[in-house]
C-alpha cells in the first residue's frame, strides 16, 4: 500500500539531497502527548525526506510536522494548540484533539489555509486524514504518503486545482536547508 504511494512520491518530488540524520523512531515525541505509535508511512516519509516542507518556486508552502524528534516540538504544539481553539471554537470541524481519543493530531499544513489531522483511532496505519479548510472538514481514506500523491498530482479538486499545481514548481527542503544549518 503505502511503499508504493512514497516511490509514486519520490518519482513526483524527489528528496532535497540533504541526508537524514538517522533513522526517525516510530513513536509520537512524549511531550507531544505520550507513547503513541505512529504510522509506517510517516516514518518512512521522514527517513527519506527528513523533515521540512514542499516548496512552491523555492518558497516552504506544504509543512509537515515532525512529531518525533525533540527540534519538532514547538512547532508542532503550535498547530496543537490551533487544532485545540478549532475544536472549542468549531467543533463541527474538529470535535476532539489528540491526547483525547479518539481526536485529531495534526501532521502537516498549507500556507493557503489548509492543515492537515490524522483522526487517531485504532491501528494508525488506518486512520483516516482529515483537512481543515476553515469551513468545514473534508476526509480521506488515504495514507499521508497516498494523500500527498494524490494531492500533488491534482487529483484532489476539491484542495488544489491540477491546472493550480501543474503551473507551480514543486520541490522539497529539509528545515536545516531552510534555516541554513550544516
Amino acid at each position: 500500500m503505502f511503499k508504493n504511494a512514497i516511490r509514486d512520491l519520490i518519482q513526483l518530488i524527489p528528496p532535497s539531497n540533504h541526508q537524514s540524520k538517522g533513522e526517525y523512531g516510530h513513536f509520537l515525541n512524549q511531550q507531544l502527548g505520550g507513547p503513541l505509535k505512529l504510522p509506517d508511512d510517516y516514518i518512512d516519509f521522514l527517513n527519506h525526506y527528513s523533515s521540512g516542507a514542499f516548496t512552491e518556486e523555492g518558497y516552504p508552502a506544504w509543512k509537515i510536522l515532525d512529531l518525533v524528534t525533540d527540534q519538532g516540538i514547538s512547532f508542532s504544539n503550535d498547530f496543537l494548540y490551533v487544532a485545540n481553539e478549532t475544536c472549542l471554537y468549531a467543533p463541527e470541524i474538529i470535535s476532539a484533539v489528540y491526547p483525547t481519543l479518539p481526536g485529531a493530531l495534526p501532521w502537516g499544513s498549507y500556507d493557503q489555509g489548509l492543515t492537515f489531522y490524522w483522526w487517531v483511532n485504532g491501528d494508525p496505519n488506518t486512520w483516516e486524514i482529515i483537512v481543515d479548510t476553515r469551513s468545514e472538514p473534508i476526509c480521506y481514506q488515504l495514507s499521508m504518503t497516498e494523500f500527498l500523491v494524490a494531492f500533488f498530482s491534482g487529483q484532489l479538486p476539491e484542495l488544489l486545482t491540477s491546472s493550480h499545481i501543474s503551473e507551480i514548481k514543486i520541490g522539497f527542503m529539509t528545515w536545516d536547508e531552510f534555516y541554513g544549518a550544516k
